[in-house]
């Protein structure tokens, strides 16, 4: 018998801010939260980056480069993978329309390949030191980032007796107890957080917070996705091998299929690096580091 839920249902609904001349702001929680986030996790970067050296302008803009790239590279990844059939009723314009839909997995992606194109074409830097820099950064933006899913319930799971499920009512889609996967990872950011903050207290290797953050965030995120619901009309694709499986039945989902794939690609690059004539990611003496 299913128990009383720890997390009571809460819905944030969205805002409108009345503009003289212009009607109205409307102020989404979803896009509230990803944008502190962003703030956040953008400064806890630059931070790091002038204690390292590193010339802040480049960090900056190539931060900026980088989500911007992320977010456009987890809207294609969710029109392709997610909602295929997008394609075949819109068309183009459903890869056009970027404001509809990000996936985390694809956002993952696309911030990988923003970095190389900004660091490598734009203005040819050490990508290798800025992308460590921006993982110090990128779980406490992740914090703020799963509270907005969570609080507009994106990744609503399947019926659970966990105490931190979340009590979803009658007249709900969702009615019932239910995993919170988007709360769920934004508690699990927090511990992760507090490591990073521990950890930076000392001198560490180059490359070491991109290895911390994949290993102790993609196995997790792969387990988490199997807890994805598969009875609600509103349920991830499910893939077996390169078959999409319609009835969610079994099968991976596509953020279980990309993080393996950049779980792999991460430590393969990270042992590559490890293998390569030594790459500081900054003056391990920071009173030695040359001005930006």
């Amino acid at each position: 018998m299913l128990v009383p839920a720890f997390i009571p249902y809460f819905a944030l609904p969205v805002y409108e801010i009345p503009v003289p001349g212009l009607g109205v702001l409307p102020i989404d929680p979803w896009a509230t939260l990803v944008m502190i986030g962003f703030v956040v996790g953008l400064e806890i970067g630059r931070a790091r980056a002038i204690r390292l050296g590193l010339d802040v302008r480049d960090y900056v803009d190539g931060a900026v480069f980088t989500v911007a790239t992320g977010f456009l590279v987890a809207h294609l990844y969710t029109v392709v993978f997610y909602f295929p059939e997008r394609l075949e009723t819109d068309g183009v314009w459903a890869l056009l329309r970027v404001w509809q839909g990000f996936s985390s997995t694809g956002g993952l992606i696309g911030a990988v390949i923003g970095a190389n194109v900004f660091y490598k074409w734009i203005r040819p830097g050490k990508m290798f030191d800025y992308l460590e820099t921006m993982t110090f950064g990128f779980p406490f933006a992740w914090f703020f980032g799963r509270l907005g899913c969570a609080s507009v319930h994106d990744h609503i799971g399947r019926k659970t007796d966990f105490f931190l499920a979340m009590q979803f009512p009658p007249e709900h889609i969702a009615s019932g107890i239910r995993h919170e996967l988007g709360l769920y990872e934004a508690l699990y950011m927090i511990p992760v957080c507090v490591a990073f903050a521990l950890l930076s207290r000392k001198e560490r290797p180059p490359g070491f917070y991109i290895a911390a953050f994949v290993l102790m965030y993609m196995p997790i995120r792969i387990l988490l996705d199997f807890l994805r619901n598969d009875d609600l009309v509103q349920r991830d694709a499910r893939y077996w091998g390169f078959h999409k499986v319609a009835t969610g039945e079994f099968g991976l989902t596509p953020a279980q299929v990309g993080m393996a794939g950049i779980l792999v690609g991460a430590l393969g690059w990270l042992w590559w690096r490890s293998r390569q004539s030594g790459v500081p990611v900054g003056p391990a003496d920071p009173s030695t580091a040359s001005p930006p």
